[in-house]
């Protein structure tokens, strides 16, 4: 399996600077999806745990308490972490 040789992602840091919380969880993103390319992973609920798992426990807490927090879904999931880290625009 191709995944047992690529290193694990640090986990993202939503606190760790608030003033550039949204441009660190682009970048994270951006690094992940290259890691499910590398790792080939395909699978949309093995994703969303990947994501889930590799973001980190804050992150996962954080995932829980959104609306889409139950769902299975990989581009749901992503989509919901974004709206929550980034700022809204006006």
């Amino acid at each position: 399996m191709a995944a047992q040789n690529i290193q694990p992602m640090p986990a993202f840091e939503p606190r760790s600077d608030p003033t550039s919380t949204s441009a660190r969880w682009t970048l994270w993103l951006e690094r992940f999806n290259t890691y499910l390319l590398a790792a080939d992973i395909k699978d949309d609920a093995r994703k969303r745990a990947l994501l889930l798992y590799q973001a980190g426990p804050e992150v996962h807490e954080i995932f829980k308490t959104l609306e889409e927090g139950e769902t299975k879904d990989f581009k749901s999931a992503v989509k919901a972490l974004t709206e929550y880290f980034e700022p809204e625009k006006n």
